[in-house]
């Protein structure tokens, strides 16, 4: 299709969207508010995720899991800790209560604790005659010669004592489910004494609590804002109305669709409502601020100044909401399904906020001419102060303003590439929240919390031989930091042998092996290190490290050192929750640093074909990207790591700060001056503001995001807030400065 061919359609395409709002207001007015009402009962059911991650997709990883799952069950265990005078009395009937009313929780399968080395009973006056003396002497004598309990249901120090819980994930909703029941039970049980709480499903579901808090948050917030903001600019109560509709709208309809499709609230998507709000304002306050009368068009028709802001306002919005897709769109290729489907819905989001906005808002504003469009309005208070001084600065000091952009821009690179990759639980929680608090006592008292997998098998992997390089390859592991503890076979075997032979030792016979393995059995323990068929051992690794780009290296570490430490034919996979986790935060991570730079190509390429100018192009492109890049500059110097939370925000950003910079590009481009000066003032006076009005809202509203106590919202919202500021300078000085230094290069290149 030619060139010629395609401006005449576009024309045509322009002319009936036109008769569309001008002509037949009523029924798109109409229309959308019909969507609107309708799609409430997609609302009935409303559900929030009940897995951090369900999207691991590397082939390897999965396989490893499906057979650890297949061989040993889930892997999920309820930590629960608390601090004891001492291994007494008063102690062991505190946690023959403590567990007595756990196990009547129905969410619960099975529970381990020091209760289990001793005769279990139902009643608690049966308990207390039971514990004489002489038998609480005697547990403490096993717990100093024997090491199995040692940091595990014991500190070593016996200040402390910790009850594994095992969930019984058939029963509905488990993790949802046990988590209430155990934040109602524990505080009620314990008062004012010290206690904590983990487990990865637990520190899950703690996830989920934040997610559904803080939904309420930004959405209240969110609205609060557009109302205050929206009046502020334009006090017209019609108008306010209005633009409440407008905002509302697309993140109504966007949520419809996505409740309509089965989806669930999780970490990512939650975000997309105050996204869509946000979007849907500052281009509703761009729209609008262009039917505020003032001088220049003091004497025409509303009529004409309705027609003329249609068409003036349409090229650029189309492009907008195409980059803006395109800054969402680039994340659709993750590997992570949550961050898909925020990048599938917010592009939706985008995509309704700006033809639903542009639709009601000029058939609206066809039947009603509000307040500030009667007349002429003064200019805001120093308004021609804030245009006079950006005049002076771009057109007498050019050069000045393009030699400190680059200085900046160059003393930002060493913190760019200084940045800290990091995923810890001290980068999602504050400091004093319950999660920090039991990780750091159970971490310090016991072992763990989280946990590595090997699973190792060998053709004769119940030889004293092949257990004996098990037991040096535990020797190996426990040299690093990071391994607080190391359980498999041979942890039961010395134990066993510890209390009824001379001492800690393999057994030579492979028959009394299994004997042994049998003992552990009967007390549902073998379970824990051995596949049924007794083919597959299983090492627990248990690590103090949090960091999922620490645990993802510390796993490929603690391989290596298996697969040199045991005999050449022995198979060694590494898995678990904890690792595949790590493993796919890692994929995140690589991802969005491709989307970045795809989103970058393609934007580009808008660029070119929307301008057909490579200067221009490459102008709006610098001025679009820098503010990204110094950004996250200012946020690695203020210790904010790189992840897959932080690192998006320059995916999502990329799209939506361009609006300005197109706006702006698009009047100058299609501005009838004659000269380069003469173009920059025009759009300079019929863009300053729109510019700043949209600015603001698009900082602000990321800047809700910093009231959130979950530091992923918290970063994500700071390193936005920062991209607009510095955005919305490039804006107004940077970009016309280029334009202008580029201009007189040129001219100083022809011949006189």
């Amino acid at each position: 299709m030619s060139a010629g061919v395609q401006t005449v359609l576009m024309k045509k395409l322009s002319e009936f969207a036109y008769y569309l709002v001008s002509q037949k207001p009523y029924a798109v007015i109409i229309v959308i508010f019909a969507a609107f009402i309708l799609s409430f009962g997609a609302f009935a059911h409303v559900e929030t995720a009940d897995d951090i991650e369900s999207g691991i997709t590397d082939p390897a990883v999965l396989k490893t899991f499906a057979r650890f799952r297949a061989e040993f069950g889930h892997e999920q265990q309820i930590l629960i800790a608390f601090p004891v005078a001492g291994i007494d009395r008063a102690a062991l009937l505190d946690l023959w209560s403590l567990v007595h009313r756990l196990r009547a929780l129905p969410q619960i399968q099975g529970i381990m604790s020091l209760l289990d080395v001793l005769k279990p009973f139902n009643r608690r006056e049966d308990f207390e005659a039971y514990l004489l003396d002489f038998r609480i002497e005697n547990l403490r004598e096993l717990l100093r010669q024997n090491s199995m309990f040692d940091n595990f249901l014991v500190s070593s120090d016996g200040r402390a004592l910790q009850v594994i819980v095992v969930p019984d994930m058939h029963y509905p909703d488990c993790q949802k489910q046990l988590y209430k029941e155990l934040n109602r039970l524990l505080p009620g049980y314990f008062g004012t004494r010290e206690y904590h709480v983990f487990g990865y499903m637990y520190f899950k579901e703690r996830f989920f609590e934040f997610i559904e808090r803080n939904n309420l948050v930004f959405i209240t917030l969110g609205f609060i804002l557009c109302t205050v903001l929206a009046w502020f600019f334009f006090p017209d109560v019609v108008v306010l109305g209005l633009i409440l509709c407008s905002v509302s709208i697309p993140a109504v309809l966007t949520f419809a669709i996505y409740f309509a499709n089965g989806n669930k609230i999780n970490l990512f998507t939650s975000p997309i409502i105050p996204f869509a709000l946000i979007i849907s304002l500052s281009e509703i306050i761009y729209l609008v601020s262009f039917f505020v009368r003032t001088h220049k068009h003091g004497n025409r028709p509303y009529e004409l100044l309705h027609r003329e802001n249609f068409f003036r306002l349409l090229r650029p919005c189309l492009i907008n909401s195409l980059t803006t897709l395109i800054g969402f769109l680039s994340l659709s290729y993750s590997p992570s399904p949550n961050i898909r489907l925020f990048s599938l819905y917010t592009s939706l989001a985008c995509f309704l906020s700006y033809f639903v906005t542009f639709g009601l808002i000029f058939s609206a504003l066809k039947l009603y001419q509000p307040k500030f469009s009667r007349s002429v309005q003064k200019d805001r208070r120093y308004g021609e102060g804030i245009r006079r001084f950006l005049r002076n600065t771009i057109f007498r000091h050019t050069g000045k303003v393009l030699a400190a952009s680059v200085i900046i821009g160059l003393l930002a690179l060493p913190f760019i590439f200084s940045a800290q990759t990091r995923n810890s639980l001290e980068d999602s929680f504050a400091a004093d929240d319950q999660i920090l608090t039991s990780w750091e006592f159970i971490k310090t008292r016991f072992s763990g919390p989280y946990q590595l997998l090997l699973m190792i098998s060998h053709p004769d992997l119940l030889t004293r031989a092949f257990l004996e390089d098990v037991d040096r390859l535990h020797g190996k592991l426990l040299q690093k930091p990071e391994i607080n503890r190391v359980f498999s076979l041979v942890s039961l075997l010395k134990a066993f042998t510890t209390s009824f032979s001379a001492g800690p030792e393999i057994p030579d016979s492979e028959q009394l092996i299994f004997s042994i393995l049998e003992f552990f059995d009967a007390r549902g323990i073998a379970e824990m290190v051995i596949s049924p068929n007794a083919d597959i051992l299983l090492m627990r690794v248990a690590i103090n490290e949090s960091d999922d780009f620490a645990v993802y290296e510390l796993g490929q570490r603690v391989l290596a050192v298996a697969r040199s430490s045991l005999p050449a034919n022995a198979k060694v996979e590494i898995t678990g929750e904890v690792y595949s986790q790590a493993v796919l935060q890692r994929n995140i991570l690589d991802n969005i640093s491709g989307s970045f730079a795809a989103a970058i190509m393609m934007i580009s390429l808008v660029f070119l074909l929307v301008f057909r100018s490579l200067s221009l192009s490459f102008i709006a492109l610098l001025v679009n990207f820098y503010p990204i890049f110094f950004a996250y500059a200012l946020a690695f110097l203020a210790g904010i790591p790189l992840n897959p939370s932080t690192a998006i925000a320059g995916c999502v950003m990329s799209g939506l700060i361009v609006d300005d910079t197109l706006h702006t590009i698009t009047f100058y481009h299609d501005s009838n001056q004659h000269t380069t000066q003469r173009r920059l003032l025009f759009t300079m006076q019929q863009m300053t503001w729109p510019v700043i009005y949209s600015s603001i809202l698009l900082g602000l509203g990321n800047a809700i995001f910093i009231f959130s106590d979950f530091k992923p919202f918290a970063y994500f919202g700071a390193i936005g807030a920062l991209i607009v500021v510095i955005g919305v300078l490039g804006d107004l000085i940077v970009l016309p400065g280029c334009i202008l230094a580029y201009d007189r290069m040129v001219k100083a290149k022809k011949p006189i």
